[in-house]
């Protein structure tokens, strides 16, 4: 990922060069116990724990995969090849039928009902209740300021908040711009930061700057946009650090 940050009045700008610009959907699930989780029926979903995914049970009979890297367990749905008796050509047939696994995560077991739809891939946060902000307080002052805020802004990114930050959904749709729609999507937040994640949509052609945003949040310490222009109809993502209330 290429990035380009300026320093301005005490502020951290840059622009991130992220390639294609398409999103996967975001849920966070809070607790233990059954949940049914909506995912992508044909690309590789992602679950997210704050410490490395312990195992992951599971019916192989029922044509999933499930592939666990540290933090992260991948699930894909394995399709059935047949043959049409009409062209004699091989098809991919994927079922709909909801698939239970179970994820060890920190010690607990999250029961996770997959539930298949003709979707983009889905990234599920598992929250621990006993996130540890030490361990983020630990991050925070272990990094250097500007190297940290680029750190926090990349794993926004990346939907892959650091150890012991928390992410609470906004899914709100703020004030109204004559050519943007700017949706609030969530916020990571740790001991003494915050990354405010937005989306922001193209009602025209439109050029941006960093700077018509600075005021979405209160004390805004770094600001990064995905694309400086966005054609109608597109979404980019706007990423904006502050300060925490703790941190202030």
């Amino acid at each position: 990922m290429k990035k380009w940050m300026k320093i301005l009045t005490g502020i951290s700008f840059c622009v991130l060069s992220l390639g294609a610009n398409s999103f996967a959907g975001f849920q966070v699930i809070t607790s233990e116990g059954y949940h049914f989780v909506e995912v992508s029926l044909k690309d590789t979903n992602r679950i997210v724990c704050p410490v490395d995914v312990g195992n992951v049970i599971f019916s192989k009979e029922k044509k999933m995969q499930v592939k666990i890297i540290g933090r992260n367990a991948f699930v894909k749905f394995l399709p059935v090849r047949k043959i049409d008796a009409e062209t004699g050509e091989e098809k991919l047939i994927y079922s709909k039928i909801p698939r239970e696994a179970y994820i060890e995560c920190g010690g607990r077991f999250f029961a996770l009902v997959f539930v298949p739809k003709e979707k983009p891939a889905e990234t599920i946060i598992l929250r621990l209740p006993d996130y540890d902000k030490e361990k983020a307080l630990k991050f925070e002052k272990a990094t250097p300021y500007e190297k940290m805020l680029l750190s926090l802004i990349r794993a926004a990114y990346l939907e892959e908040p650091p150890e012991g930050y928390e992410v609470t959904e906004i899914n709100t749709e703020l004030k109204a711009y004559d050519k943007l729609k700017i949706i609030h999507r969530l916020d990571i937040k740790g001991a003494r930061f915050v990354v405010h994640e937005f989306f922001l949509e193209a009602k025209k052609k439109v050029r941006l700057d960093e700077s018509q945003f600075l005021d979405l949040v209160l004390h805004p310490l770094a600001i990064c946009l995905s694309k400086m222009e966005l054609q109608k109809g597109e979404v980019g993502r706007l990423f904006i650090v502050s300060l925490s209330k703790e941190g202030k």
